[in-house]
């Protein structure tokens, strides 16, 4: 990687927009130097924060880089062109930062807004990377191939990162080295036999699993002669396979010989199950003939008793019949001549309908002419008082128009106040406005005066001070011996001395034009306050002529609110009463409308009483006539109503089809009782006989006795449900024990194979990862490294012993001496040249150290420019040490870092010691000013 071009904007010292073109030092070696404080490492910060996000130093973030002197507008960012690899790329990144808002807010101010972090990467071929933040940031060491951590160590050297360079860790340089030199792979093959070995294990130890699951699984005989041997096998399961296979078939051929017994007890039980099944239904058949004689005797007793029964009620229903027929031989005439005589009268009772419905007719037309009357007199009188009540409403209506013209008058007078005060409120408001103008003016007028004063006494002052110089100047031109041009004298005893500060013609020149240039703002500023002055003035005689027409010469500018809303308030009473006085008047011409069609109405129903007096009195007449005409009628018939009548002649029918029915009944029951007694009789001799059928079959038989072989019934029955149920487990055990038998068997084979695989990649694991037992914690990625660093020490070394003088050498710590605990295996320890002895590398002195971190950093570079990965760093920056080392060996490390550089690697150092300068042909200046740091290129030809 070589840097092209660097732009830093408002970044840490840098106030404005800086570029750093490396095109004036593209190869060899330049100084970096300047005041302290100025921003040298930051230049290193600005470069590693454009590529990794993060500061050389790592002790301040992107976010603390806002530069203080910036001006809010001005954008913070970094851009970086590189090369890398004969290509051309491009990073701008920016920090999380406030900066002046582009619109103003509601006060007409301008205000901070967050700018948020970003970051942008052109490609080669000119496009942008597409992603994130963390996308670029990997993109980023995917190209270069170092993070943030190795960058700083091997190729920019920050401050008090030499030191960790040197006393880096194993794993810190494990970390270094994968991806510099792209060991990655070996760790990938470490962690894969890991996974496998793991992997082969974990199968190793499912196994096992499944096979005690298997074992534990088995099941064996109550009786089993192997049981206790197999119980055994379970808490012991390192037993070997064939004993537990051997021990499970001697199980299952427990199994089937208990099979075997279980179907001979199966068919003697079956046996003994079919002799008591028969003896029982012989038992019962017998006890079923008991039963039966036992039941016919109770049955004949019964039926004897109901045949007795039977006789006697027949005997009692004949006489009841007898008695009921002579009753009914005495009232059927009867009843049958009241009934003839009722129906005789039917035909009457139409003259009754018709008389009834006249009258009915005559009370309803009554009844209509009543209810009209009421009605209409109703109306009547509800027209005369809502007449009544219409000339009350139009004499308080004529009132209320009459007031219309004054209120209107009264609403126009309002509203030309309202619009003068809303004027006056315009004009106060500029009033006020061109007063706060003036007073600003006037503030900038009198600021303009004092720059122009103390410009013109700057003026003033350098101009005198420049005229009394001019005698030092001619002193210093004067020649013994000849004249002065002022006085004559051609002897100068004491001349005129130069003050050592003193002023220049380009000074005065300059003071002269700052003064003219204060004046020009001078008379600008005061022209400013004029016009607003005028502004001002003009603006206040409108208001205090408005202000006296309106409130008089008492008037002050308060008064304006109030009165606009004490006139407000009268303008909306007044239009309130008048718009309801403009309601009132449209109201007063519907009510006059509504006193003529009131009129009219009254005399329509005056009208309608007068005809419905008439036909009330015509009803009234057509009604009695008709009551009369009923009552006579009335008189003649025994019931008021026909319905009546009707109703006593169905009730006197159906008195009579109820004697009828009656006598049909109790002749039908008593043909019925007879025909029982026939068959009851039939009934009992039919029962004899059969009794006598049963007493000849059991002639000389007992009843069998059940109890004893129900009993023994079941006591076989339920012998047969246990043989079931044992022969049902007995078949699952034997078919699950087959089933892990034959698993056993497949999952025994498995593990075979399994412990080969299992031993092979087990020994490759710890070797590759360093865990054989004994043996020191070195893993087949660090065993590689270790040739990649001994290369690096051996570069290192190569240009250390030039700078040290032959004092002493680096050397990667030999196996026998790493530590059995962590990573160990790149560690560094230091040989004495001197004194023939190995130390560690932290006894080094401050500018030891310095020289072989540097030696390190050059060496590793040397070893992966010439390594066929794919890391190329062509640039190295170191910050400061240099002050540590002597003359000597500061020119020997100048000397090895020109060699190094050649013509194709860019070295930048930062450094105070003035030497140094003395030394650098290409010097990239930083200055420090009041308004930031500044940076330019200088060369010495």
């Amino acid at each position: 990687m070589k840097p092209v071009k660097l732009v830093m904007s408002a970044f840490g010292s840098y106030a404005g927009k800086e570029t750093i073109d490396f095109a004036d030092a593209s190869q060899g070696v330049f100084l970096i130097t300047g005041d302290t404080g100025a921003g040298k490492t930051t230049i290193f910060d600005a470069i590693t924060y454009a590529l990794y996000d993060q500061t050389s130093g790592g002790r301040r973030d992107g976010d603390m880089m806002r530069s203080q002197y910036a001006d809010p507008d001005v954008p913070t960012f970094v851009e970086l062109t590189f090369l890398y690899g004969g290509k051309e790329y491009r990073i701008q990144r920016n920090p999380n930062y406030k900066r002046t808002s582009r619109r103003k807010n509601k006060e007409g101010t301008y205000t901070l807004t967050k700018e948020n972090a970003s970051v942008t990467l052109w490609m080669p071929d000119g496009r942008e990377f597409p992603g994130k933040i963390r996308e670029i940031n990997e993109k980023i060491i995917e190209i270069l191939g170092v993070g943030a951590l190795q960058f700083t160590q091997i190729a920019m050297i920050a401050q008090g990162e030499f030191i960790r360079l040197l006393h880096a860790s194993s794993k810190e340089r494990k970390e270094i080295f994968s991806r510099i030199f792209d060991t990655n792979v070996y760790a990938s093959l470490q962690m894969k036999l890991r996974d496998q070995s793991k992997s082969l294990y974990g199968k190793l130890e499912d196994n096992r699993k499944l096979c005690s699951h298997e074992i534990q699984g088995v099941t064996y005989l109550p009786e089993s002669r192997y049981g206790k041997e197999w119980e055994e096998i379970c808490e012991k399961l390192e037993t070997s396979p064939k004993q537990i296979l051997e021990t499970l078939e001697h199980l299952l051929q427990e199994m089937g010989e208990r099979e075997q017994e279980i179907r001979q007890q199966e068919a003697e039980n079956r046996k003994q199950s079919e002799e008591t099944a028969f003896r029982i239904r012989r038992a019962k058949e017998l006890n079923q003939l008991f039963q039966q004689k036992t039941t016919a005797e109770e049955e004949i007793a019964a039926r004897a008793r109901l045949l007795t029964q039977q006789n006697q009620q027949e005997k009692e229903k004949s006489r009841r019949f007898k008695e009921f027929c002579l009753q009914l031989e005495a009232q059927l005439p009867k009843l049958s001549e009241q009934i003839a005589g009722w129906k005789n009268l039917l035909p009457k009772y139409d003259g009754l309908k018709e008389a009834q419905e006249a009258v009915l007719r005559a009370e309803k037309e009554q009844q209509a002419s009543r209810q009209a009357l009421e009605q209409t007199e109703e109306k009547l009188n509800e027209i005369q008082n809502m007449m009544q009540k219409a000339r009350e409403q139009r004499g308080k209506l004529e009132e209320d128009a009459s007031k219309i013209p004054a209120l209107a008058e009264t609403v126009k007078k309002l509203t030309a106040k309202q619009a003068l005060l809303e004027e006056m409120s315009d004009t106060y408001g500029r009033v006020l406005r061109y007063g706060k103008k003036q007073k600003q003016a006037r503030q900038e007028a009198e600021q303009a005066l004092q720059l122009f004063q103390e410009k013109s006494r700057d003026y003033e002052e350098k101009n005198r001070s420049f005229i009394r110089e001019q005698v030092g100047i001619i002193a210093q031109e004067l020649i013994p011996g000849q004249p002065c041009p002022v006085c004559g004298a051609t002897e100068h005893p004491q001349k005129a001395e130069l003050s050592p500060h003193a002023v220049t013609e380009q000074q005065v020149e300059e003071a002269k034009k700052d003064r003219e240039q204060a004046d020009f703002t001078l008379n600008q500023r005061r022209e400013n306050y004029q016009k607003a002055q005028k502004d001002w003035e003009r603006e206040h005689s409108l208001l205090q002529q408005d202000g006296t027409r309106v409130f008089g010469d008492s008037f002050q500018p308060e008064m304006i609110k109030p009165a606009q809303k004490e006139c407000l308030a009268g303008l909306q009473q007044a239009s309130a009463v008048l718009e309801e006085a403009q309601k009132q008047e449209k109201r007063l011409k519907q009510q006059e409308k509504k006193q003529e069609k009131l009129s009219e109405e009254q005399a329509m129903c005056q009208q309608q009483k007068e005809e419905l007096v008439k036909k009330q009195y015509e009803a009234a007449l057509a009604w009695e006539t008709s009551r009369q005409a009923l009552e006579l009628i009335q008189k003649e018939l025994p019931f008021p109503q026909v319905c009546e009548l009707k109703r006593h002649l169905e009730r006197a029918g159906q008195e009579k089809l109820s004697l009828e029915n009656k006598k049909a009944a109790a002749e039908t029951a008593l043909q019925k009782l007879r025909q029982d007694i026939a068959e009851s009789q039939g009934i009992l001799a039919e029962q004899q006989k059969n009794q006598k059928l049963l007493l000849r079959q059991l002639e000389g038989k007992e009843p069998a006795e059940l109890e004893e072989l129900s009993e023994y019934s079941r006591q076989l029955e339920g012998e047969a449900k246990g043989l079931e149920k044992e022969k049902l487990k007995l078949a699952a055990g034997k078919a699950a024990n087959q089933r892990a038998r034959r698993q056993l068997a497949k999952l025994y084979q498995e593990r075979t194979a399994l412990k080969q695989q299992y031993e092979l990649v087990s020994n490759l694991d710890k070797t590759a990862n360093g865990n054989l037992p004994q043996h020191i914690r070195l893993d087949f990625q660090t065993y590689v490294q270790r040739r990649y660093f001994r290369t690096i020490i051996g570069e290192a070394n190569r240009r250390l012993v030039k700078m040290n003088g032959n004092q002493f050498m680096l050397r990667c710590r030999e196996v026998e001496q790493l530590g059995r605990q962590g990573e160990a295996g790149l560690d560094l320890d230091v040989y004495d040249l001197v004194t023939d002895k190995v130390r560690d590398v932290k006894t080094l002195s401050g500018g030891e150290s310095f020289l072989a971190a540097l030696s390190m950093a050059l060496g590793m570079a040397d070893v992966i420019q010439n390594t066929a990965g794919r890391v190329h760093l062509d640039t190295m920056f170191i910050d400061e040490g240099f002050g540590s080392l002597d003359e000597e060996a500061r020119d020997r490390a100048i000397a090895i870092l020109n060699e190094l550089a050649g013509n194709t690697r860019l070295v930048g150092i930062i450094s105070h010691v003035t030497e140094l300068k003395e030394q650098m042909d290409r010097k990239l200046i930083v200055k420090k000013t009041e308004k930031g740091s500044r940076v330019k290129w200088e060369a010495e030809s």
